[in-house]
């Protein structure tokens, strides 16, 4: 179960954020900017869960509508992102930031290879102790997972995380997966 939800100063009556979140997201103090934490953390803040969703791509999408309205009002100043798009007000203070400022070479070239990933640890996938698919990266063994049915892109980190095979649920019947890293498969021969 999704929903929208948002922030409003309670001083002020201004809406100053507007989220789509599940489970405790609206209350989360996790990926916040530091003003608006700040406001949470002091209880200024009333929260308040708009409309709720069985469908995550229906709540982005009411998201995205109502912070769109919130901005053109002069609201949601602790939006960056417009849903999940970053807002024109966003892309040109970074532009302006930008300007006239030229990268150094070791700034090009971190931003080369932050670009191609080259930390991102290989994946094997199994059922029933035997080895499914290889993956290049968490991200894609999440991906495949979720576009598969096997399980939520959340289950996927957790099994990586802490070894556990994932259980059937009911949006992801099956179960009974496991995600390792490559290294950590090493690892476990070797221990064996």
């Amino acid at each position: 179960m999704y929903y929208v939800y948002i922030h409003k100063h309670k001083l002020t009556g201004k809406i100053v954020y507007c989220g789509k979140g599940s489970n405790q997201r609206y209350k989360d103090y996790n990926s916040r900017r530091q003003e608006h934490l700040k406001l949470m953390k002091q209880g200024q803040l009333d929260y308040v869960i708009l409309e709720y969703f069985k469908d995550e791509k229906e709540a982005y999408a009411y998201e995205e509508e109502l912070t769109d309205k919130y901005k053109k009002e002069g609201q949601c100043q602790f939006n960056i992102y417009i849903g999940r798009k970053a807002t024109l007000e966003t892309k040109h203070k970074l532009s302006e930031a930008l300007k006239g400022k030229k990268r150094t070479t070791e700034t090009r070239e971190l931003m080369k290879k932050n670009h191609t990933r080259p930390l991102a640890q290989k994946v094997l996938m199994y059922k029933d102790g035997l080895l499914i698919k290889s993956f290049k990266s968490s991200r894609e063994a999440g991906a495949y997972a979720v576009e598969n049915g096997i399980c939520s892109y959340g289950w996927c980190g957790r099994s990586l995380k802490t070894g556990e095979v994932t259980k059937p649920i009911k949006k992801f019947p099956l179960g009974g997966y496991l995600f390792l890293y490559e290294d950590a498969k090493m690892e476990l021969e070797k221990a064996q």
